[in-house]
Formats: C-alpha cells, structure tokens, sequence
C-alpha cells in the first residue's frame, strides 16, 4: 500500500535551488505495504528493509500504589485496521496502537500506551516495532557497543549508515523524553540485521550510564510516542535528514543566553587537594611549609595571597581577559571528589585562616575591572569533624545553586559561575536542563559555566570542556539548533600547537578559552596569538 509523499526534504538551506532540487528528487521514496496482520514491508528505493514487522513488547515494568514494581504481560492479541494504517495490540494492563504514515522519504509510528485494564501506573516500557534488515553492513556498529540514543536534554537524532545509503531514526516529539534506536545485531558478524527498540524507565540489558527516562503512565491515562524513520543516501548527514526536529527543538526551548563578551577567562587555583599537611590542611599555595594555625603565617598567607591577585592582574591585562575564576576560594582540604566545596558561604567556616583575607582578595579584581568567578555544586556538603566529608544529592539543586549563587553575588560581584559535578543523584548523566534554565533565569547578567551538559545545556549557558580531552569546538549538531551558543574550553596542558586551526576558528565562531592566569604559564603566549587571527 502506498502512501501520498509530500514533495521534498529540503537539505541544506545555503544550496543553491538547482542543486537542492536534484538532491532532494533523489531520496529514496518509501512505500509501507499492509495485511491484516499488520506491516509486512518497508521499502525505499526499491529495497524492502523489513526483516519482521511484528510489534513486541519486550518487558513492561508496573508499580503498585506501594512502590513494589513487577512485570506486566507482554503476550497480545492483534487487530490491523488496513485503511487507518493502524495496529492495536490487546494486553491484560490496556492497549498499544501503532499508526503508521509515509511521507516521500520517511516513515513516521505514533505508538500510543493506554493503561486503561490496570489499577497501578505503568513505569516503563521496552517496545520492539520492527525489526530492520540493512542491505549492507551497518558502519557505525562495532558488534559491541549499542547504537541508542536519547532524547533528554537533546533532540534525540540517530544516523546510521551503509554501503548504499544512510538511515536517520528521530523523535518527532523531542520535548518528551525517550530512549530509542538500535541496540545490537542479530545477525553478527555480518551486522544487518537490528531490532529497533524504544523506552522509558531503565532496560537492565542495557548500560548503567544510560539515564533513567522518567515518563509514567497513570491508570486511566496513556502516552503516546512518536519516531520517524528517515532514509537518505550514504552522503547524506543526520542534520540534513532531520533538520525539521532540529527547528522544533529550538522553537520548544528557545536560547535565553545573551553573553557578547567573548574573551578568555582566567582560572585561578590557590590550594591542593587532601594534602594532609598539618600546619596548612587546606593546601594553601600549595606550599608544605605554610603554617595558618599562628598569626604570623595567617598574615603570610594575606601577602601572599592578595601578591597573587596583584600578579594574576598583570597576566589579566595582558590576555584581554574578560574575568577571572577561582575554582577553590574554600580550600582544598578533602579527597578529589569532594575537593572542590563549590559552597562560598561557608568559606571561612571550613577555613577560618581566611576571615578577612577572602572579601580583599575578589576586592582586588573587582576594582582592577574585571568580571569575578567562582565554583558552586548542585550539591551539599556533609561534613562534621572525625567523620569523612560527603557531597550529597539535595531535593532541590536548582535552589541549592541559587542561594550559593546569591551569596557570591552579592559579597563579592560574581557574575562568572563554575557548576561543578551537575549530575543526577542516580546517575553519572547531566542534571536535567530545566534546573540550568531555572538558574539562568534568577541570574540574566550571570554566566553560568557546567562542568556537564546535554545539548539543551547551551539555551541557558556555555558549557565548560577541556581541551586535554579533546574538545576543541562547539559541536556543530548544537550550532545548528543554537547558532549563538558557545563553549568554554580550557586549555591548560592540551595540545593547543596540534589545534591551533581548529581553536581558531572556534574563536572566530564564538567560542571562547579558559588559561592558567595565576601563574605565566608558557600555553599562555599561544592563547593569547589565537585571539590575535
């Protein structure tokens, strides 16, 4: 049975008309055929990519108003309505009905979940649609790893590719959180073969790393799902194939960020971490031979501290600088994970060495003109003598980070702000968006700088990355939804003579560097000439 295309998928807007047009007349068409037992073939361009179109429910996990959890059945009966292009799949808990529609390229399922037969909330659900048999191997699979993506904090694009062609799976309704694609072969070593597979909660075959989707469906209501299968040639890019997803995505969650002040940002660490010195426990200035338990090594540590403020001004000026961080104003007293306090309000309770050295030392900066930074985490700190130190996850970390944040501000004029360790309580994954743009909002005339981010992150902020890692750009899927946003890229020990295009053209574009501004790091030289082409 074939359904009516539209006329085109317009990729690439920069194209010229001629060339857009013979690029988008050669898409392969696809044409969806039914029986009554629901879709039995999916071809584009002539090749019939379906292996099985039987609908599976693979497990679904339902949770009784106690909290117990406990498999539902996954066994169905089956009705196909050929005119509606539409399958209904029967369950003791409710219904799954699939409805399928075709234009030109593409292949769109709206799967709705009806918990209508059950007293208790359906938590998760694994959902099999199809199953997909590639004409050649699958590139991207490396017969291990599973080829999924998400759609929390991100549009949730998958692009796969093939010999003859490529294959670009999207959440249509990219505002709901879903995990989807394709998690292994069946058919290894060849790699052609692949269940498609969506869902919400957790799958226990799948990583840990993988963040939960939260999206429960109360008795009585129902969710519905939609993704789309968009077949391209081999040289098509995902971004090409799924444009329009990319445009509701930033239409759903529009930029707030407005930050032209592009110029590097100093960092400034003034302790080491877990050191155990006994005269200096925080790790001031990193010197073993620093005593602050008597007045004259507190009065030490005040020259020398406001001496490295004075120096870190000169290297300041000299860069163009637009601010300037200070990762550890609390010291650094405790193990890494816990090393950076990230809580400025209790400053000079964990270190009382610093009454009245803190307030002169962001003093010094503010009044040389320039933009003060501190870290703050989403987190809080736990700790009471004889007992070891614990960040802990807190109910509310958009609040927790706002009166932090409040408090830096209005001591000291922080409007630069590093959010460290901003994962979830559960899981290793990014906070979810809504805390950063909740922030965001408390704070307009605050940068807010994430040590982690998903894709929505760069509404609301500009993310920090470390070029020792490899991060040299903006990713270009993001400047495609966010044409404005930027990234921070810290380049401390990095590579930056084998990037120095690359960085480049990141600052050109709008990205902007981090360095080492306490010292006079040699890197220093080599940022500062980036900024110069």
């Amino acid at each position: 049975m074939k359904f009516i295309p539209i006329t085109g998928f317009l990729a690439g807007a920069a194209a010229l008309g001629s060339v857009v047009y013979v690029k988008t007349q050669s898409l392969p068409e696809v044409v969806a055929t039914f029986r009554p037992d629901g879709l039995v073939a999916l071809k584009a361009g002539g090749y019939n990519f379906l292996d099985s179109g039987d609908f599976k429910v693979n497990s679904i996990v339902l949770r009784r108003p106690s909290g117990e959890t406990y498999d539902g059945e996954c066994s169905a009966t089956v009705d196909a309505d050929l005119k509606a292009h539409q399958v209904t799949n029967t369950y003791p808990w409710g219904k799954v009905r699939v409805s399928y529609t075709t234009d030109h390229n593409r292949l769109t399922m709206r799967i709705e979940t009806q918990n209508t037969t059950s007293s208790d909330t359906i938590q998760g659900v694994w959902y099999s649609p199809m199953t997909l048999r590639f004409p050649h191997k699958v590139a991207e699979y490396d017969g291990s790893i599973p080829l999924m993506v998400n759609s929390v904090g991100s549009p949730g694009i998958l692009r796969v590719s093939y010999e003859s062609g490529s294959l670009v799976v999207a959440a249509d309704d990219a505002d709901k959180p879903l995990q989807f694609g394709f998690p292994w072969a069946t058919d290894r070593p060849a790699n052609a073969v692949f269940p498609l597979t969506l869902n919400t909660d957790r799958v226990k075959s799948l990583p840990d790393s993988y963040p939960k989707i939260t999206r429960p469906i109360p008795p009585g209501s129902s969710d519905a799902y939609v993704i789309s299968l968009r077949f391209g040639r081999s040289s098509d890019t995902a971004l090409e194939l799924a444009r329009d997803v990319l445009d509701r995505y930033a239409k759903e969650f529009p930029a707030t960020l407005n930050w032209p002040d592009r110029r590097p940002i100093g960092a400034v660490f003034l302790a080491s971490a877990a050191t155990e010195w006994p005269k200096n426990p925080r790790g001031w200035l990193m010197d073993p031979n620093l005593d602050v338990t008597t007045t004259a090594g507190r009065a030490q540590l005040r020259h020398r501290i406001l001496e490295l403020a004075d120096h870190s001004i000169t290297i300041l000026r000299d860069m163009n600088a637009q601010g300037v961080i200070t990762w550890d104003i609390e010291g650094q007293e405790f193990a890494h994970s816990v090393s950076y306090i990230g809580d400025p309000r209790i400053a000079t309770e964990l270190a009382p060495e610093m009454q009245g050295i803190v307030d002169d030392y962001f003093r010094v900066f503010r009044d040389a003109g320039y933009r003060i930074g501190v870290c703050v985490r989403p987190q809080h700190l736990d700790w009471k003598p004889g007992h070891p130190p614990r960040q802990e996850p807190v109910t509310d970390p958009a609040e927790e980070l706002i009166n932090k944040i409040t408090y830096a501000k209005g001591h000291w004029g922080a409007t630069l702000i590093y959010i460290d360790s901003n994962v979830n309580a559960f899981d290793s994954n990014p906070l979810d968006a809504d805390v950063i743009k909740r922030v965001a909002a408390a704070f307009p005339d605050v940068l807010l700088i994430p040590e982690h981010s998903t894709p929505r992150y760069y509404a609301y902020a500009a993310p920090y990355k470390e070029l020792r890692q490899g991060y040299v750009s903006t990713d270009a899927a993001i400047n495609a939804i966010y044409p404005k946003a930027f990234t921070l890229i810290y380049t401390a020990d990095g590579p930056l003579d084998y990037n120095r295009k690359t960085l480049s053209a990141a600052i050109r574009h709008g990205d902007s560097l981090i360095y080492r501004t306490w010292f006079q790091d040699p890197q220093n030289e080599k940022v500062k000439a980036l900024y110069r082409k």
